[in-house]
């Protein structure tokens, strides 16, 4: 006879006083109970006042508030995991405060985890919000970033048990193995990339579960853009010059190898499209033509990745230089994050 799974959700809060709430009904409302902890950090809003009416109203939610943490997200979890003790746990949900749920998300997670022992964690798909302004300029940059998502998303998907990343919008972690690992490196700006490897070096696979579905804000100011997408590059090759060359880390290190060739190809190709366009004689370069259009099939195929398609999305595809631009954008903050790299210069949140 199946017993019911002991599940907590960690939802570490600081200043979510827009969108605590609807997240926490997602998890009041799922299908597979779960108990629920915010961990408010350093809030200076009404998240607290917030949490407390639910906490007063339901059992199942309890408040925590961090002490003298200067960590961010990570040092948040930690102070909840060492809070919780010997409490007995099957696992825990980690998910941003901003982060919506599926009804059946837990479920789903749950299903794939308790299916395997040597899974370590569970991430989800990854959708985004719909934006809500009527800037067009934040407008593209949102629809850019939707595609894009719906791109790690079959990338999930091609190497299905072992993941590059169990991303920290929302995933289930067994209990055993976040405990056996240590938790979270209080000092990286990717925790969740650092954590899925330490996963790895430690015998556990990592998976996705596409019918666990959440959704996410992303920003659209190319400003906060370039910021969150530094981070996330400085801090992966932070997380592999900490980590060293082992069995785990040498594809991803062979990979940053291969990938700066492929960016220089790929601007050569940028700059060679967009002189054919204005030279109009671009069906004269069949080279180019022939990789052009086996990167849209590519591309085209990979939409079914994409939660709601619709005409924009294959306008996006097929007009080819907006995502073409994004690129190139996104291997120049690549670059950027190579060269404070190597100037060991010091990477902000």
């Amino acid at each position: 006879m199946n017993t019911k799974p002991q599940l907590l959700a960690i939802i570490p809060a600081h200043n979510e006083e827009q969108g605590i709430a609807k997240t926490i009904e997602d998890l009041l409302n799922q299908s597979l109970g779960i108990l629920i902890l915010i961990v408010c950090d350093n809030c200076t809003d009404n998240t607290v006042p917030i949490v407390k009416e639910f906490e007063r109203r339901y059992k199942s939610v309890k408040l925590m508030e961090t002490v003298n943490n200067k960590t961010k997200k990570a040092g948040a979890i930690n102070q909840a995991i060492k809070a919780i003790g010997n409490y007995p746990l099957d696992a825990i949900l980690l998910m941003d405060a901003d982060t919506q749920i599926d009804r059946k998300a837990v479920e789903e997670s749950w299903n794939t985890l308790s299916s395997d022992p040597t899974l370590a964690a569970i991430c989800s798909k990854a959708g985004v919000l719909p934006y809500k302004g009527k800037n067009p300029f934040e407008w593209i940059l949102y629809y850019l970033q939707r595609l894009e998502y719906s791109l790690f998303d079959s990338q999930r998907v091609e190497t299905l048990r072992s993941i590059k990343v169990v991303h920290g919008m929302s995933a289930l972690h067994r209990w055993s193995a976040i405990l056996e690992v240590g938790g979270f490196d209080d000092n990286n700006l990717v925790e969740d990339y650092d954590l899925t490897i330490r996963y790895k070096e430690a015998g556990y696979n990592v998976t996705v579960n596409l019918e666990m579905k959440a959704w996410t804000e992303v920003p659209v100011r190319l400003k906060s853009w370039w910021k969150q997408r530094l981070r996330w590059n400085r801090g992966g090759v932070d997380t592999l010059k900490k980590h060293g060359w082992n069995n785990v880390t040498r594809n991803y290190i062979l990979q940053h190898y291969v990938m700066s060739i492929i960016t220089i190809i790929q601007w050569f190709f940028l700059i060679m499209f967009v002189i054919m366009i204005f030279q109009g004689n671009l069906l004269m370069h069949g080279f180019v033509l022939i990789v052009t259009l086996l990167s849209l099939l590519s591309s085209l195929y990979r939409l079914k990745y994409l939660e709601k398609r619709g005409v924009v999305d294959y306008v996006f595809r097929l007009l080819l230089l907006p995502e073409m631009v994004y690129g190139f954008l996104q291997s120049l903050n690549q670059f950027h994050a190579y060269y404070n790299f190597f100037l060991n210069k010091k990477q902000s949140w």
